[in-house]
């Protein structure tokens, strides 16, 4: 009973505070900077920041507390020179269809999301270079300039939140992870030699933190 009535109590007090529903303006755009990380990072050749653009739409719940969220977003991550691989440079572009599940929080218009995608992934060696072979390492293996064969659709998440300045604009931060998979070789050789994976070349678990710029509309 104590539960309920500080539940109610806390409802009375912050509904005018979230007066947003959370299917107010229900369309929105993002566009932003990830942060790549681990082995993403690596694939990259160091390279930290690449921009980001995402599309969805906001479904309303059963409260004006809680939603559903359907989006779509293209990553275009480009790489710098792998030193250490022979100046190879790599490139990798990824679309995501995803849903996720939001939810208000008390502290005025902050929002938290969090849900699973499914996403695509094309890898391309933009200049060639060369990998270990840790069976010979006196002998690299070389890599030609091409594109990776396409991957299977993989898994993903994203956890995040997104902060409303007003009914129009806002800013979101999420952590997101995926999973990437070309099932090929480079020059006739499997890009995993001695059982080892060459780290950075492939496979790749694309993990990135973004911050985005928000625009909320309505779609008539």
């Amino acid at each position: 009973m104590k539960h309920t009535a500080c539940l109610l109590f806390l409802t009375s007090v912050l509904g005018p505070v979230n007066a947003q529903s959370l299917a107010d303006r229900p369309m929105y755009v993002r566009i932003g900077a990830a942060n790549s990380q681990a082995n993403l990072r690596a694939y990259l050749g160091g390279r930290a920041f690449n921009p980001i653009y995402e599309m969805g739409y906001d479904f309303s719940g059963l409260t004006e507390y809680t939603g559903l969220n359907l989006y779509l977003s293209y990553l275009a991550a480009h790489g710098d020179p792998i030193e250490k691989y022979g100046g190879l440079k790599q490139a990798l572009f990824g679309w995501r269809a995803g849903i996720d599940m939001r939810f208000k929080t008390p502290c005025g218009n902050l929002n938290v999301y969090a849900g699973m995608n499914l996403n695509w992934w094309d890898g391309i060696r933009v200049t060639p270079g060369s990998i270990p072979n840790y069976d010979n390492p006196r002998s690299p293996f070389p890599i030609r300039a091409g594109e990776w064969p396409e991957g299977q659709a993989k898994f993903g998440m994203r956890l995040g939140v997104e902060y409303r300045f007003n009914e129009k604009w806002g800013v979101s931060l999420d952590g997101n992870t995926g999973a990437w998979l070309s099932m090929s070789t480079i020059n006739g050789v499997q890009p995993i030699s001695g059982q080892r994976n060459v780290r950075g070349v492939n496979p790749v678990a694309p993990t990135w933190i973004a911050l985005s710029a928000q625009y909320r509309y309505n779609l008539w």
